[in-house]
């Protein structure tokens, strides 16, 4: 089951009739754990070995026969450049072609199974960069130890006889030289360096990280390539059109399922906790055109007295109030403006606006007895996993959350799941899509 606002799989927000056939779902809190900083827990017995497919030298990175270095990503991308800056930060210390450079999102579910090694997965503001920066970098830095510990034994000479660049490993004095693409499954068996001993390079010596490379996540994005969450197709999947109370607090009063039930595509109409509505059919326009036409009666509640005036008013209560309710212990604001010898004194507002995103709030939920997925472009992975778990009543470990490019976060998509929990609600009702 797919959802997207407010007429298509599974969702929670209104979307043009342009973005037909997309999806969308809701959920909420995170999943706890602590970072392993070991960068070296095994996925498996075969993950070290060489293929086609790569050798994992630790956690971070994982390495083809052919030189192609994929740099495992954490945090999402939406736009703001984060997964290339990590693959900088990442290929910097490793020392590798950056030219051969590819990257892989990993899952939380995948995260959760490795005792979180590669840390927490939110992204807002400049966290992406600023919260993992250190531990990525030594992730980097502890892959190319590993390799050139395994071309040393190859050798048989000191490590430290060895130099490293684009990918390379040299032997100055023997003349050697051999890839990483070549070491790597040796490498991979190599016991990693503690990370807490690993000596960063200077930032001065960079020759990556901070500067101004291609990026890696525009070239499908311009030639329309690029598969957002919103976009995503499966075999069988419905599509659900969602629309909440226009007024916040407000609750679902009733509505005539009779009169859409045969409009073409139409398989049911579903009432999402209290205060939603969604329609499910074949298609997202379909969905769409029957929840336009469906009656909903709702009971707006109090917040139906609120206007554009008073919300400014409360605002403008708010900075001459005496006391703040405990929310700030900075100074006193009203008493130092009150005592200052010279006051200037200016107004200005902004109308409360909608944050609203590019690519509209969307999940694709496929449930069944045993396992419960989500494809979801969500800024904080495990908070999907933690809300897709809570939405389908399956343990964490039956659960996993596949996370595409976003179009747009502002922080809508981070620690607000309500799209996961409506869209895992929905698909409940239809087991035609398992």
């Amino acid at each position: 089951m797919t959802t997207k606002n407010p007429s298509a799989k599974i969702s929670s927000a209104k979307i043009s009739p342009k973005l037909s056939r997309r999806s969308f779902v809701v959920g909420s809190a995170a999943a706890g754990g602590g970072l392993a900083l070991g960068f070296h827990l095994p996925l498996g017995s075969a993950s070290a070995q060489q293929s086609a497919a790569g050798a994992e030298v630790n956690a971070w990175v994982v390495i083809k026969p052919d030189d192609t270095t994929i740099i495992r990503i954490a945090r999402t991308e939406m736009g703001q450049g984060t997964r290339s800056g990590l693959a900088q930060l990442v290929a910097e210390e490793l020392r590798c072609d950056w030219n051969k450079v590819t990257t892989d999102s990993i899952t939380p579910g995948q995260n959760l199974s490795r005792k979180r090694v590669w840390g927490e997965m939110g992204t807002g503001g400049s966290r992406g960069i600023r919260t993992s920066e250190d531990y990525v970098r030594r992730g980097g830095a502890a892959a190319r130890m590993m390799l050139l510990q395994a071309a040393a034994d190859q050798w048989k000479v000191p490590v430290a006889e060895l130099a490293v660049s684009e990918g390379v490993t040299t032997h100055a004095a023997s003349k050697r030289s051999t890839s990483f693409g070549k070491l790597a499954a040796a490498a991979a068996k190599v016991t990693p360096p503690d990370p807490k001993t690993i000596k960063l390079r200077d930032p001065k010596e960079w020759t990556i990280a901070g500067k101004p490379l291609k990026r890696l996540d525009t070239a499908d994005k311009l030639n329309g390539s690029k598969v957002f969450a919103i976009d995503l197709k499966l075999p069988g999947m419905l599509c659900a059109a969602i629309k909440a109370c226009p007024v916040y607090g407000g609750t679902v009063k009733s509505y005539d399922e009779a009169k859409v039930a045969k409009m073409p595509g139409v398989r049911g109409v579903v009432k999402v906790k209290d205060n939603a509505v969604a329609v499910v059919a074949d298609t997202w326009w379909r969905a769409k055109i029957a929840l336009d036409a469906l009656p909903i009666e709702w009971d707006e509640g109090a917040g139906a007295k609120a206007s554009d005036a008073t919300i400014a008013a409360h605002l403008v209560d708010g900075f001459s109030a005496a006391t703040d309710n405990g929310n700030r212990s900075n100074g006193d604001a009203v008493k130092a403006i009150a005592e200052a010898p010279k006051k200037v004194e200016a107004v200005y507002s902004t109308p409360f606006l909608a944050h609203a995103t590019m690519e509209p709030m969307n999940c694709t939920a496929k449930i069944s007895a045993t396992k419960a997925e989500a494809w979801v472009p969500s800024q904080n992975a495990e908070a999907s996993l933690a809300a897709l778990s809570e939405a389908s009543g399956l343990p964490l470990d039956k659960c996993e959350v596949y996370r595409p490019d976003i179009g747009g976060g502002f922080g809508r998509r981070g620690g607000t799941q309500d799209y996961v929990h409506q869209a895992v609600a929905i698909a409940k009702n239809f087991p035609t899509f398992r």
